[in-house]
């Protein structure tokens, strides 16, 4: 292209409206958020042996590194459940921080209490 055609283009650009910036500026800071969701199957009920959710590969890791990070907690949730539906045990949530590189857990979602029905 040529220098005249460059100038032609640029000129053409209207510039952002004040809710463009302010939506643009969401966008990044929301981007630039560290905190993360995971979802995690705890086996044995007390907190010693968790696999992680892999989305991709359609399966579970052993370490958190295998597994997939969610920005969202409802898109973490509405994948926990539809993995966990017609299974016994439901999958949990654990948020995480991703700062420096690293992957650490910062909350295990608590287990809830299932009651049995008798009959």
């Amino acid at each position: 292209m040529t220098t005249s055609k460059q100038n032609k283009i640029i000129e053409d650009v209207e510039p952002l409206s004040p809710a463009w910036r302010r939506e643009i500026k969401r966008r990044i800071t929301d981007s630039d958020n560290p905190l993360r969701y995971a979802v995690f199957s705890d086996i044995c009920g007390n907190g010693r042996w968790r696999l992680w959710l892999d989305v991709s590969g359609d399966g579970y890791g052993m370490s958190i590194d295998q597994a997939t990070l969610f920005k969202r907690e409802h898109v973490a949730r509405c994948v926990a459940k539809a993995y966990s539906e017609g299974k016994r045990n439901t999958l949990q949530i654990a948020t995480l921080t991703t700062k420096d590189g690293k992957r650490r857990v910062l909350k295990y979602e608590k287990r809830k209490r299932q009651t049995r029905l008798c009959g």
